[in-house]
């Protein structure tokens, strides 16, 4: 199980339900993304459960290696464009500070209950990104301990009941830790990064999170995402793609 999320100082209007009429913070985009993988998972978890009665195995494979590539592209992508630079410009900001101190020899009262309060903010962001970090790692584990099982006891032929319901409850173990994660990313990081990130930032993240950069089908990511997407969510996300195509 993912653990619960830090809980932060900072009070701020977030966003609970993934039903969005429209994209105002780029970065938004994550509740159609979540919500499209949340479909492919329980895709995924329906498959999973069928092969107890026989099933495509095959098709099974394939739509789960899909899912696996998918969320760890995600997850990769968020580490690096998004909370990774925010991680960075809060050391680069902690480090001017202490300068700033060390050279005035500053030893005001008042200003040491400030740089008290700053550093208790730097503390829970810090727990929230390695929080954010952690849940990046759970997700990886889990989707190679499905992967393991489908290559040591999945192969040709014929396979065992027990292998069988193992690889469900292992699939069904993956998507509980994907839908977690999704809630905890939206409730916590989420406004954090619409704290941190201007829209241009933003933009560019989300086109990371979207298209993966030089390679034959960059498109691979949103496509999918369109796939899984209901019609009006669909026109959101077209609408998106229009106002991220600006991005350099």
């Amino acid at each position: 199980m993912v653990a619960m999320a830090p809980i932060l100082i900072w009070k701020e209007s977030e966003m609970s339900s993934r039903e969005i009429e429209e994209i105002s913070d780029p970065i938004d985009v994550q509740f159609l993304m979540h919500k499209a993988y949340e479909k492919v998972s329980l895709l995924v978890e329906g498959m999973a459960h069928d092969l107890q009665q026989g099933g495509d195995m095959t098709k099974f494979k394939e739509t789960f290696a899909l899912w696996g590539k998918h969320l760890q592209y995600h997850a990769a992508t968020e580490d690096e464009y998004m909370t990774g630079p925010i991680r960075n410009d809060q050391a680069a900001r902690n480090n001017e500070v202490e300068h700033e101190e060390l050279a005035s020899q500053a030893r005001d009262l008042a200003a040491f209950l400030r740089r008290g309060d700053s550093a208790l903010v730097d503390e829970k962001l810090t727990a929230l990104l390695e929080f954010e970090e952690k849940d990046h790692q759970e997700l990886a584990h889990r989707i190679q301990m499905v992967e393991d099982l489908i290559n040591e006891e999945l192969g040709e032929g014929a396979v065992s009941a027990r292998a069988r319901r193992n690889v469900y409850s292992r699939v069904v173990a993956l998507r509980v830790c994907e839908f977690d994660h999704f809630d905890n990313e939206e409730i916590f990081v989420l406004p954090v990064v619409r704290s941190f990130m201007d829209e241009k930032r933003q933009l560019a993240v989300a086109k990371q999170l979207l298209f993966e950069q030089d390679v034959d089908n960059p498109r691979w990511i949103i496509d999918l995402i369109y796939e899984f997407l209901g019609p009006g969510d669909q026109e959101l996300l077209k609408n998106f793609e229009h106002r991220i195509s600006s991005v350099q």
